[in-house]
């Protein structure tokens, strides 16, 4: 399965405008601690509150120079089309605070989903092509913060 740059290191704003700092060892601890047993982060459309369906599953993540990388796994057949004939070409990565009680691994930023975005503008761009096939292909970068929910259990990070 193809990887999805999902995040990148540096200074980013929240949906709420608080502004973090995420390093290259952030990065580290979070692919680290990701353990799909006890919360696999689901590949969703926009930022779900409750009932939307997952399009797929995050694997694990791998840190590959200051990016935060995505292996999916069991993606919708129909969803990988429209991602690769473009319909989605933008990711948002949300996160679970380190000191979140509804965080599954206390202490640093784990992953709660990974949103695929449509016509959103991206506040962080240069993401590097992604593609879930072997033809076509598609830039993703996470969503602009004017147009993201954030509840307060989680950050959604923009990028």
């Amino acid at each position: 399965m193809k990887k999805i740059p999902a995040f990148r290191a540096g200074t980013h704003t929240d949906m709420n405008g608080k502004t973090i700092t995420f390093n290259r060892e952030d990065l580290i601890a979070t692919a680290a601690a990701y353990n799909p047993a006890n919360h696999e982060a689901p590949i969703v459309i926009g930022h779900p509150e409750t009932d939307d369906p997952a399009y797929g599953w995050i694997d694990r993540f791998e840190v590959i120079d200051d990016e935060l990388v995505a292996i999916p796994v069991q993606v919708e057949p129909v969803f990988g089309e429209m991602v690769d004939n473009g319909r989605f070409k933008k990711v948002s990565m949300s996160f679970y605070e380190p000191n979140n009680p509804n965080n599954p691994k206390q202490g640093v930023w784990y992953p709660k989903h990974l949103g695929f975005l449509g016509a959103t503008p991206p506040a962080i761009k240069g993401l590097k092509p992604i593609q879930f096939s072997e033809n076509g292909g598609s830039t993703f970068t996470v969503k602009d913060r004017k147009s993201t929910r954030l509840n307060s259990s989680h950050a959604n990070v923009s990028r």
